[in-house]
Parts: C-alpha cells; sequence; structure tokens
C-alpha cells in the first residue's frame, strides 16, 4: 500500500510542476501495480492458479489499481498537445509463483507472494502522440526506451547506449 501512496504523490507532483512550468519532458515510474501484483495476481486471475472465479463483490485489489493507473493514461491522453508524446511501458510481465515455492513459503514463515517475474511474459510498450505511428511493431527492448526518447526530442544518441532509437514507432513524415 505504501508504493501506491507514493505513486499517487508522484502524480500529484508531476501534475504540480506541469502547472508551473513548460516541461519538455517528464516521467513518472508507478511502483505499486508491482507491488500488488506480486500479492494479488491469484485472487486477480484464479485460473491461473487452478482455482475457480471467486464470487466477490468487489473487484480483486490488482483490478482496482489497474482502473487508477487506466485513469492516470487517460488523463495524460486529454491534456496532450499536437507533436506531444505519451509512452506507457512494463518491463517485464508476471506470472504465478510456483507451487513448491508458495509452499515453502508458508513453511519458512516467508512472504506469501502469488507473483513473479523469475519466466514471466515480455513486458509492453505503447506509444502515443500526432507523430506516432499506428501497428504493431518489431520486438525491442527496455534498453531502447531512453535512444528513443531522446531521438523524439532532437537530442544525439550517444553511439555507446545500449538499444537502439526505434525511429519506426514514429511518422515517415517526423
Amino acid at each position: 500500500v505504501d508504493r501506491a501512496r507514493w505513486d499517487r504523490a508522484y502524480a500529484d507532483t508531476a501534475a504540480s510542476l506541469e502547472q508551473q512550468f513548460a516541461l519538455r519532458f517528464s516521467a513518472i515510474r508507478y511502483e505499486g501495480l508491482d507491488a500488488f501484483g506480486h500479492v494479488y495476481l491469484r485472487q486477480a486471475q484464479p485460473d491461473l492458479f487452478g482455482d475457480p472465479r471467486w464470487a466477490a463483490t468487489q473487484r480483486p485489489v490488482l483490478d482496482r489499481y489497474y482502473g487508477y493507473l487506466d485513469g492516470e493514461v487517460g488523463k495524460a491522453m486529454r491534456l496532450m498537445e499536437p507533436g506531444d508524446l505519451l509512452i506507457v511501458m512494463s518491463g517485464f510481465g508476471m506470472e504465478p509463483v510456483a507451487l513448491w515455492k508458495r509452499l515453502q513459503a508458508r513453511l519458512l514463515g516467508g512472504a506469501e507472494l502469488s507473483g513473479q517475474h523469475e519466466s514471466s511474459p515480455d513486458g509492453f510498450l505503447m506509444a502515443y502522440g500526432t507523430n506516432v505511428a499506428t501497428g504493431q511493431f518489431p520486438r525491442g527492448s527496455v534498453t531502447d526506451l531512453t535512444p528513443t526518447v531522446l531521438y523524439y526530442l532532437g537530442v544525439p544518441v550517444g553511439r555507446d547506449m545500449d538499444g537502439f532509437a526505434r525511429t519506426d514507432l514514429f511518422l515517415s513524415t517526423f
């Protein structure tokens, strides 16, 4: 819950700074989703664990947090002006913790986590803006993020940087 509170504080601070200054670049790293994914994956996706669907009257915590983040992304999209770029990315996915690891944690008094990243699915990158091309693109790497942002801002990309500028994400007219 602390990470979710920090996420809210970071978002509020970013909004305040954007009102006070003509920012050319801002970035927010939300950590709450990762924390909730580790703890509440089983509640949100019981089918991954062989459990029947829960007949809860309230949406699972993880689903509610996704709702909050969807709202933050929607708010950012509504505030965009021509030429702005919004990138939403996750460097990794989440998968269930193996049964033997959950049992081991219970026996040894460790944290009872249901989600992990060990061999989880890839993350994603979503780009939105007036200069962004539509479609699905070849797989990239989290190391491509910084060179891509530098390219978009017109800042030289260092040859010694890991990753590549993903110029294919943008319209050819850009």
